[in-house]
């Protein structure tokens, strides 16, 4: 184990009430594997880290640490807190993931969709003994990881690892397989339970007046991206992007548009300050060139013969509290004006459609649906989400489904 892993874990006050903890969405026992990390135990500390996260690779590379574990630490208060983000990708690199597999259950389990919280509750049940088959529509797993987070930013040769180490542990996987209305219903004949973790995967996409040309959504756009790899058609249709919004999505947009496009703005209504996403994310896109909008709201879009030639904006002013916790905003009357663009990128929101597969399909509390044996995990349970909150939530799920069979 290197010198510079232990200094960094030296730095641990070992509190006895330890707030990165209670920051962690996973639930980490961020305490008890940094304890073995400083006791120069680091495969004890791989084992006590993937007791709670199967997927650390995955969340010490995508996590908002700042808000999250590191952001609660009590050092942050005066002084720099503990990397825990750079401890854990440490550990996570130098132990290997436990694909043992013992027969305590039986039972058949359908996962619909390859995103993480289905690939957690995955390898919690084969890890006991289910038979588990994943399908996905998509050619590889991670859901909005392998769609929407660009290779710049997120190594997906993870990915490959984690499909490989669910393999070893006779997971099948069915790629290029839309489940819809028409196959869902044989999946409830043919499997003891199925778990659905197809995300909010619907995008909230204002309507405007007639547009061809010019505005589509941010999941759209890294599909096209990420997936399609269509960066040619948007190099040489477009020149000016606006990204609206002021998420994770928009910010993987606007770098994304950076790469290919001369100009690149995002536009949010609120200030910088309540911006949801990492701010890492922010940074490096403001480095990388992208312009930022403060406090302007879209009104409405300039068309001319059905392609976006610009923006009507209007200014936003700041006021009380809303029930986010954010401040409200507030349009500014008189205060419209217009923002030259050819292509707009709307990141403002996401919702979850089931009807897909089943028009009476209606999510309930605790992950239970209106189908017996049918359960609901990740972004399509929670809203969206984080990848730690969704690896969370898969585990929970696994759980769940184990009491049914004891």
């Amino acid at each position: 184990m290197s010198e510079g892993l232990q200094q960094r874990a030296g730095k641990c006050l070992s509190c006895l009430k330890p707030r990165c903890e209670t920051g962690c969405p996973v639930h980490n026992s961020i305490m008890a594997f940094i304890k073995e990390t400083k006791q120069d135990d680091i495969q004890q500390a791989g084992r006590i880290l993937h007791k709670n996260n199967p997927f650390p690779e995955l969340t010490s590379r995508l996590c908002d640490c700042d808000r999250q574990c590191q952001g609660h630490c009590v050092l942050g208060i005066k002084k720099t807190p503990v990397s825990i983000q750079s401890i854990e990708r440490e550990i996570s690199e130098q132990c290997e993931r436990d694909t043992t597999v013992s027969k305590i259950y039986q039972g058949h389990i359908a996962m619909v969709g390859a995103g993480i919280a289905n690939l957690t509750c995955a390898y919690q049940l084969a890890k006991v003994g289910f038979d588990v088959d994943v399908y996905d529509q998509n050619e590889g797993i991670g859901g909005a990881i392998f769609t929407g987070i660009p290779s710049y930013r997120f190594d997906h040769t993870y990915l490959t690892k984690i499909y490989h180490d669910l393999e070893k542990m006779n997971v099948q996987f069915h790629f290029l397989e839309t489940i819809n209305a028409d196959n869902f219903s044989k999946l409830k004949e043919d499997y003891d339970e199925i778990v659905i973790g197809i995300g909010a995967q619907k995008e909230v996409l204002p309507r405007f007046q007639d547009i061809t040309k010019g505005y589509l959504s941010g999941l759209e756009l890294l599909y096209d991206l990420n997936v399609k790899q269509n960066h040619q058609f948007y190099s040489k249709n477009f020149q000016q992007a606006i990204v609206w919004g002021g998420g994770n999505v928009a910010m993987d947009c606007a770098r994304s548009l950076k790469r290919i496009l001369p100009k690149v703005s995002v536009c949010y209504r609120r200030s910088e300050l309540e911006m949801p996403a990492n701010q890492e994310e922010i940074q490096l896109a403001k480095q990388e060139g992208v312009d930022f909008i403060f406090l302007t709201n879209i009104n409405d879009l300039i068309v001319e013969d059905g392609t976006l030639k610009g923006i009507d904006a209007i200014d936003m002013e700041l006021k009380e509290k809303d029930a986010t916790g954010r401040a409200s905003c507030h349009e500014i009357v008189g205060s419209n004006h217009t923002i030259d663009c050819d292509l707009l990128v709307a990141s403002i929101g996401q919702k979850v459609d089931f009807t897909t597969l089943d028009e009476n399909l209606i999510a309930l509390e605790n992950h239970l649906t209106s189908f017996d044996h049918v359960y609901i995990c990740g972004d399509c349970h929670l809203g969206p989400k984080t990848v730690a909150a969704c690896i969370y939530d898969g585990n929970m799920l696994a759980k769940q489904i184990m009491e049914v069979y004891k």
